[in-house]
């Protein structure tokens, strides 16, 4: 499964899912927590697509695939979006001083599905944008004489989301350079905006 229904299908499976499952729930919780279920559901099932599919592709054959598993920039800015909005309204409609534990841990929840959603989306960008200018020009240069699989790219990724800088890969572009700044500034604001709030609700409710 390759090129659009590699990637729109998967796109269109999580709304699937998110919608069945946030519909469902509104039936029995109020509007804010069922909001945070669908969007959970939706983004674990996104998540996962990617892994699970991007996971199996042999290292032989990465490079073929990682060309065509690209999301676009267009749904990375619709999916940052939607993951950063979420989180603060997780915060501001959940956590409050009447809100129960499991209240407490489902917004806990939804702030960590939208913080793995957008670095899982960046991996596989990364995997698409490394060989954009041809398969033999890598634009990370990873260690080691193994040819980089996904888990590679989630590693790069995820390293940027937890640290903003990169560890032990040098990057070979200025446009890929370009990318790991936008990375690295959008998981700064993300973390220090979601940190920064959280603190401040838990400090109203003290």
């Amino acid at each position: 499964m390759t090129g659009w229904r590699g990637h729109g299908l998967r796109i269109a499976t999580a709304c699937a899912v998110g919608l069945v499952v946030g519909l469902t729930a509104a039936l029995l919780a109020p509007p804010a927590i069922a909001t945070a279920l669908g969007w959970d559901a939706g983004a674990l099932a996104y998540a996962a697509g990617v892994w699970l599919r991007l996971r199996a592709v042999p290292a032989e054959t990465f490079k073929a695939w990682s060309a065509e598993e690209d999301e676009g920039r267009t749904a990375i800015t619709l999916i940052l979006t939607a993951a950063s909005a979420v989180s603060v309204l997780s915060i501001f409609d959940m956590v409050t001083d009447k809100s129960s534990g499991a209240v407490l841990a489902l917004a806990a929840v939804t702030i960590l599905c939208s913080w793995g959603l957008v670095h899982t989306v960046f991996a596989a960008h990364y995997a698409h944008a490394c060989y954009a200018a041809g398969p033999d020009a890598p634009a990370i240069d990873f260690p080691g004489d193994e040819p980089p699989v996904f888990d590679d790219f989630a590693y790069y990724a995820f390293v940027i989301g937890m640290t903003f800088q990169v560890s032990d890969c040098a990057t070979r572009s200025t446009a890929m350079r370009r990318l790991t700044l936008v990375h690295g500034i959008v998981s700064f604001v993300f973390n220090t905006v979601i940190i920064a709030i959280s603190v401040g609700v838990v400090s109203g409710m003290l």
